[in-house]
């Protein structure tokens, strides 16, 4: 009898133990979310304050005088780094999206924006370097993606000669919702490659694409003269 209430003892013993095991995994199991989102030490991670990293979405190509083809394109991941590189590190504070640019006329002021005089001249650019001449943008109010031109001189005028045409690439086919002008320049948008109307005609700066003749040229352009 006392050899079995020893082995009793021993078990409940053992059960105590098991139990008091599983109690401390339960507590354990409470505590590890806890412990896995406590914040790391100071400096444990590297962080940036810029902005996130997006797509490369901003893209700037060199047009020549006259028809052009496509040229290589420089794409980047932010407007900040596609004006600084179009404007050969002239302008390096332009804001991260294009569409932050509407509302900064310095911007406008160092870029040029196109006001035609009859008697303005087609001045080069310095040697070397080119000139914006037009930004082509995604959505209405210049917002969205952008795609930035630049040539070796402003347009001249009046517009009934072309200084610059260049048929879209494919990525921007049917993609153009508004555009700004630089460098004494007019855009006519056209609705298929090879400059084939119908046509804007030779608009300047628009935040929306125009209605002509009742068709809506929102997202309906192909190739594009500048003038």
């Amino acid at each position: 009898m006392h050899q079995e209430t020893g082995t009793e003892s021993r078990r409940a013993a053992k059960r105590g133990t098991v139990r008091r095991l599983g109690l401390l995994a339960v507590g354990l199991g409470t505590t590890l979310p806890l412990i896995a989102s406590a914040p790391a030490p100071v400096g444990a991670v590297a962080t940036s304050r810029g902005p996130a990293p997006g797509p490369v979405n901003n893209c700037v190509v060199d047009v020549t005088g006259g028809a052009n083809k496509l040229g290589t394109e420089r794409c980047f991941s932010t407007f900040t780094e596609a004006i600084r590189f179009a404007t050969d590190g002239a302008i390096t504070n332009a804001p991260a999206t294009a569409v932050e640019g509407v509302d900064d006329p310095a911007l406008d002021a160092l870029l040029g924006s196109s006001e035609k005089s009859s008697g303005a001249a087609a001045a080069p650019a310095a040697t070397g370097a080119l000139l914006v001449i037009g930004i082509e943008y995604q959505h209405i109010n210049y917002g969205g993606a952008s795609y930035t031109f630049r040539g070796p001189r402003r347009c001249t005028s009046p517009t009934d000669d072309v200084d610059y045409s260049l048929n879209l690439p494919r990525s921007w086919w049917d993609r153009i919702s508004s555009f700004k002008n630089y460098a004494n320049c007019y855009t006519n948008h056209f609705a298929y490659t090879g400059f084939i109307s119908p046509s804007t005609g030779y608009l300047n700066d628009r935040a929306v694409m125009p209605v002509l003749s009742g068709r809506n040229f929102n997202d309906d352009a192909r190739s594009i003269k500048w003038s």
